[in-house]
């Protein structure tokens, strides 16, 4: 039997928070995280020790050459390639860069779809937008727009709110515009007071409440649901702010770029007379680091096609959905979770299926070619980006990796 190792530390690189205080067991190939750690992370972090699967050409099992000199041949005959999922680290986000430029393709996350929301937001008028540290130390009034965050990132009002900020030492609100805090969210801001204001429509609250921040009172005696008096308070709240944040997560709203619009006007006039800054949520499976990537390596975010040695972007015609009506393959990578690519057969997609997926992964579609890869962080040392785009976070290998990274797998298939 093996012995139990206890690795203390441990950082985190699925959902974009950055935890890095996490302690797993490591038993033989065997992993399970103990206390702090989320949900998410804890069902991503654990392993049990069984051989991990091999890959497979048309269904049959297939040796590592083989099945790369397969995904070669296939890419090599493409005519428009999809690199989409994009679940990698640095390194394999690198290496996806690469493949594109050698035999062309449209870049896409499959998470990308808030972050495109929010661009949208700040391409319109800009933001100024501020980080965990700030928030953690200095924000003494949040307002966070629909529901509850806690449900998706289980630590972030852990995170943003320790019991003993820097800075922030005369009071702490956090105001929730939306959705109910729940009981995790409770918890966790056990130290700050709790303002709930629901809203079925937080664009037209948001929008009110600029005005009002601005010294303009909007006709009307309620505005997405929200009383006036309840704004104007709010308002006022704001405007006494040493340090006030807005923050939301574009991904779940469905008007999620004007949420972003409004709260940076909001934060716009705020720092008039006072501090404030947005903070918008996001970054699961370090699509902040892999997008950062594109913009140095191509000078455009996600959503591009490289092309030759010209790359074009276009965040809706080059956006997964709409790429898969005219790609004849699909190079779909998950290497942080089992996340399966998009249902193939319900979008009429008749090309070749290649992936470079975690081993647990379940597909609709049966892949031409399935090379299963290892975890950053797991099976594998790798450097992803934290959702504010400030921190980049080293992740350690906390066992003997039997699957190649996303880079070593990618690189067997350029050298075919």
């Amino acid at each position: 039997m093996a012995e139990v190792q206890t690795i203390e530390n441990v950082a985190c690189g699925f959902c974009g928070l950055g935890c890095d205080d996490l302690a797993v067991e490591v038993e033989g190939r065997a992993i399970r995280a103990r206390a702090p750690v989320c949900p998410e992370a804890a069902r991503l972090l654990r392993r049990i020790d069984v051989p991990d699967p091999v890959a497979r050409v048309a269904g049959e099992e297939a040796g590592p050459t083989d099945a790369a000199r397969v995904a070669h041949q296939i890419l090599a005959a493409a005519r428009s390639p999809l690199i989409g999922g994009f679940g990698a680290d640095m390194a394999g986000a690198g290496a996806l860069v690469d493949l594109a430029i050698r035999f062309g393709g449209v870049l896409d996350h499959y998470a990308s779809d808030g972050l495109f929301r929010n661009y949208a937001a700040a391409q319109r008028t800009g933001w100024l937008s501020t980080t965990l540290a700030e928030v953690r130390n200095r924000c003494d009034v949040l307002l966070v727009v629909g529901d509850d965050p806690a449900a998706t990132w289980g630590r972030l009002f852990e995170r943003l709110f320790p019991a003993t900020p820097l800075f922030a030492d005369q009071g702490r609100t956090v105001v929730f515009l939306g959705g109910a805090p729940g009981e995790k969210a409770s918890a966790q801001l056990a130290g700050a007071s709790i303002v709930h204001h629901a809203s079925a429509d937080p664009v037209a609250a948001l929008e009110a409440l600029g005005s009002l921040v601005a010294g303009r009172r909007p006709p009307g005696e309620s505005f997405g649901g929200i009383g006036a008096e309840a704004l104007a308070a709010l308002a006022e709240k704001l405007r006494n702010a040493h340090y006030a944040v807005v923050t939301w997560n574009a991904a779940e709203l469905d008007d999620g770029d004007l949420v972003a619009e409004r709260a940076t006007a909001l934060v716009d006039t705020l720092n008039l007379s006072t501090r404030g800054g947005v903070f918008p949520l996001g970054g699961r499976d370090n699509i902040i680091g892999a997008n950062q990537l594109l913009l140095w390596r191509l000078g455009y975010p996600f959503r591009t096609a490289v092309r030759g040695q010209a790359s074009a972007h276009d965040g809706a015609l080059f956006a997964t959905q709409a790429a898969l009506a005219d790609a004849d393959v699909l190079v779909w990578v998950s290497a942080f979770r089992p996340e399966p690519p998009p249902d193939l057969a319900a979008m009429n997609f008749t090309g070749k299926l290649i992936a470079l997926a975690h081993p647990e992964t379940v597909f609709d579609t049966e892949p031409d070619v399935l090379i299963p890869v290892g975890t950053p962080g797991v099976d594998h040392a790798g450097t992803v980006f934290r959702m504010d785009s400030i921190v980049s976070l080293p992740l350690g290998a906390l066992r003997v990796a039997t699957l190649p990274s996303v880079a070593e797998a990618v690189r067997r298939i350029a050298e075919g």
